[in-house]
C-alpha cells in the first residue's frame, strides 16, 4: 500500500467491528495516541501528539457533538498561545493543497507553513480532572536527551478556545526525577503517573544515572505537589507503557514492551532479561 494509507487515527466501536473508520479529519502523522474529551456544547475535542522530533502538537474540535467524522484541526502555536486552523480557509494553505484531503494527508507540512511550534516528540497527552489542564509528555529530541512534560491550559478552561497559554511542568533530567517521559494517567485523586521511554542502545552516556525505564508518581497537590517518586521499575531492556487505572481506581495495568532487547538472538542463553520468570 502507498505510505499515505498509514498514519491515521480509527476509530473502533467494540460490539460493532463492521463499522470501525479511518478518522480523516483528525490528520495524518506519527500519532501516539488521542485523548478524547467534551466541549460544553456537546462538541468533542481530541488532543494528539505526532511522535516525532521538531514535530507538532494538534487539537481536532469537530463540527457536531458527539462525531469525530468531521471538524476543525488545530496546530499549536506555543510561543503566540495560539491555536492554528489548518483549513484552506487559510490564504496561507489554500493555494498549496488541492483539497482539505491532500490537506489532512500532508498535515506536518501544513503545521510548518503557518508556523506551528516545533516539539521534543510530543507523545501522550492527559487532562487533568481537576484543572482541565493539558499535560504532553514531551520525550526527547537531538541535543535534548531527557525531554520534559508540557502543560497547556485553554483560556477560560474552554477547551474549545482558540488561545492558551503553556509553560513546561517537570523538566526531565534531574536523577532525583525522571528522563524521556512517555505515557501518563491521572488517578482518581488527580494525580499524575508516568511512564519512561528511554533509549536502550543510543547514547547510554546520557542514562546511565537513570537505571532501568520505570513507572513515576507526581502529587498534583499538597506539600510535595512535583515531586517525583519512583513507583516501579522495568524489567532490563524494557520500557512499560499504556498505564490505566480500573474503574475503581484501585488496580493499575501497564504493558511490559520488549524486555531484553538488546539479548544476543544468536545465543537463547545469552540474555539480558527473564522476565517474567526471574
Amino acid at each position: 500500500r502507498p505510505p499515505e494509507h498509514y498514519g491515521w487515527i480509527v476509530e473502533v466501536n467494540p460490539d460493532h467491528p463492521e463499522e470501525s473508520k479511518k478518522l480523516i479529519s483528525l490528520g495524518r502523522f506519527a500519532h501516539e495516541g488521542a485523548t478524547v474529551v467534551q466541549g460544553k456544547d456537546g462538541r468533542v475535542i481530541v488532543y494528539m501528539g505526532d511522535d516525532s522530533r521538531d514535530e507538532h502538537f494538534y487539537k481536532f474540535v469537530s463540527s457536531k457533538a458527539g462525531s469525530l467524522d468531521e471538524g476543525t484541526l488545530y496546530a499549536a502555536d506555543l510561543a503566540n498561545g495560539q491555536w492554528l486552523p489548518l483549513t484552506l480557509k487559510n490564504p496561507k494553505l489554500a493555494g498549496r493543497f488541492k483539497d482539505h484531503t491532500e490537506l489532512m494527508v500532508r498535515v506536518r507540512e501544513a503545521a510548518k507553513i503557518l508556523g506551528a511550534t516545533p516539539i521534543d516528540r510530543p507523545e501522550d497527552c492527559e487532562v487533568d480532572p481537576v484543572t482541565s489542564a493539558i499535560y504532553v509528555a514531551c520525550t526527547n529530541n537531538t541535543g535534548r536527551p531527557h525531554g520534559h512534560i508540557l502543560k497547556i491550559e485553554e483560556q477560560g478552561g474552554d477547551f474549545l478556545s482558540e488561545k492558551f497559554a503553556s509553560s513546561v511542568f517537570l523538566k526531565g533530567g534531574d536523577v532525583k526525577g525522571l528522563s524521556c517521559p512517555d505515557n501518563m494517567a491521572f488517578d482518581r485523586k488527580g494525580n499524575l503517573w508516568v511512564v519512561t521511554d528511554m533509549p536502550i542502545e543510543d547514547d547510554k552516556e546520557s542514562y546511565k544515572d537513570f537505571g532501568n525505564n520505570s513507572l513515576f508518581y507526581i502529587p498534583m497537590s499538597g506539600p510535595l505537589l512535583g515531586v517525583v517518586h519512583r513507583m516501579l521499575v522495568a524489567p532490563m531492556d524494557a520500557e512499560l507503557t499504556g498505564p490505566w487505572f480500573a474503574p475503581d481506581g484501585e488496580t493499575l495495568f501497564l504493558s511490559v514492551q520488549h524486555p531484553g532487547e538488546t539479548s544476543n538472538s544468536a545465543n537463547p542463553k545469552d540474555l539480558t532479561s527473564h522476565w517474567p520468570d526471574g
